[in-house]
C-alpha cells in the first residue's frame, strides 16, 4: 500500500465514527475489484464550532481538535492495511465544510463512498444531511453505507423507471453486477402517484386508470436490452410491481448486497433535487445504496 493517489480514485468521507469505518470496507473491496485507489478524507468545519462562541476554545483546543482529524485517518488507514488487500491509499486532513468540501473533491472520483451517520457533536461530516446533499450534488455517483457487511450472494437491485437518470442507474447496476458475478434484479414499480408524494400512503386498488402489466413488462425489457447485450455475463432477473417505489424497493433492500437508483429529483433543493425514493432509500435501506444523478462522470467510467 502507498500513499500516492492518482485520478480517478474512490473518495471515503472519514469522520472517526463507526459509520464511515463501515462505508470504507465497502469502499476497500470496491477498489480492489476495480484496481482504483482510496482518497480518505477528514474534515473539520472550525465554523460550527464557533456558532455559541465558546470562550474557552483556545489554539491548544484547534490543535487538538486538527491531531484527532489525522488521528482518524491514520486509523482508517490501518483499517484498509487490516483488510489484506492491495488497493492504494492517501490522507487528507482539510479544513472547511464537509459537504462542500466533499462535492468539490467528487469531480475527480469515480464513486464517492460516506456512512449514513456521523460521530456526533464532532465534526458532523456524515450526518445524514451531508449525505442527502452529496447524493444530490456530487460530481460522481454517491454510496451511502448504512450498516456493516452486506447480504453475500444477494442480488444487484436496480429501480427503473422512465426517468432520464434511470437510463445511468441501469449502466452502473449492469457494471456492478458484472464485477461481482452477482444477478442483477431489475424492478419497474408500477405506481399511480408521483414518487415525490413519498409519505401520501395511498389505497393503490381504489386509483384510477392502472397500467397494464403487459405494457410495464414490455417497457422493462426494452429499458434492459441494449445493456444485456453489453455485459452477456450478467443473468438478469425481472419484477414489475404495484405499489410505491419508496415502500417497494426498500423490501428489496432487505436481500440484496447493493441497491442502485437513480436521483428522480424535482427540484433545487438538496431533499427535493435527490427525491424522495432516493431520500427515503438512503435513510433506511438494509444495504448499501449507489444513487447515480444523470451522466456522472461518464468520462471514468
Amino acid at each position: 500500500m502507498t500513499e500516492l493517489s492518482p485520478r480517478p480514485y474512490i473518495l471515503v468521507g472519514i469522520d472517526g465514527s463507526t459509520s464511515s469505518l463501515d462505508a470504507l470496507t465497502w469502499a476497500v473491496h470496491e477498489a480492489q475489484l476495480r484496481n482504483l485507489p482510496l482518497r480518505l478524507v477528514h474534515a473539520v468545519d472550525y465554523g460550527s464550532f464557533m456558532m455559541g462562541f465558546n470562550p474557552a476554545a483556545t489554539e491548544n483546543f484547534f490543535k487538538y481538535v486538527e491531531t484527532a482529524g489525522q488521528n482518524f485517518l491514520d486509523e482508517a488507514r490501518a483499517h484498509v492495511q487490516g483488510t489484506a488487500l492491495e488497493v492504494e491509499v492517501s490522507l487528507h486532513n482539510v479544513t472547511g465544510r464537509p459537504a462542500q468540501l466533499l462535492e468539490e473533491q467528487s469531480k475527480g472520483a469515480f464513486l464517492t463512498v460516506v456512512g449514513s451517520s456521523g460521530l456526533n457533536g464532532f465534526t458532523g461530516l456524515l450526518a445524514g444531511s451531508v449525505a442527502v446533499s452529496l447524493t444530490a450534488h456530487g460530481h460522481s455517483p454517491v454510496v451511502v453505507v448504512r450498516a456493516p457487511g452486506v447480504h453475500v450472494g444477494g442480488p444487484v437491485v436496480v429501480g427503473v423507471s422512465g426517468a432520464p437518470d434511470s437510463e445511468d442507474a441501469i449502466g452502473w447496476a449492469f457494471e456492478e453486477a458484472s464485477q461481482r458475478d452477482a444477478v442483477l434484479l431489475a424492478v419497474l414499480v408500477s405506481s399511480y402517484m408521483p414518487a415525490y408524494f413519498d409519505y401520501i400512503e395511498p389505497m393503490w386498488e381504489d386509483l384510477p386508470g392502472p397500467a397494464r402489466e403487459d405494457q410495464q413488462e414490455m417497457l422493462l425489457a426494452e429499458r434492459l436490452a441494449g445493456w444485456q447485450e453489453k455485459f452477456p455475463e450478467v443473468v438478469v432477473r425481472r419484477a414489475v410491481v404495484k405499489g410505491h417505489p419508496g415502500h417497494v424497493l426498500l423490501e428489496y433492500t432487505q436481500r440484496a448486497q447493493l441497491m442502485v437508483t437513480g436521483t428522480h429529483g424535482h427540484g433545487n433543493a438538496a431533499g427535493l433535487f435527490l427525491g424522495s425514493t432516493s431520500h427515503r432509500l438512503i435513510q433506511h435501506a438494509a444495504c448499501p445504496v449507489l444513487v447515480v444523478r444523470p451522466h456522472a462522470r461518464e468520462s471514468t467510467r
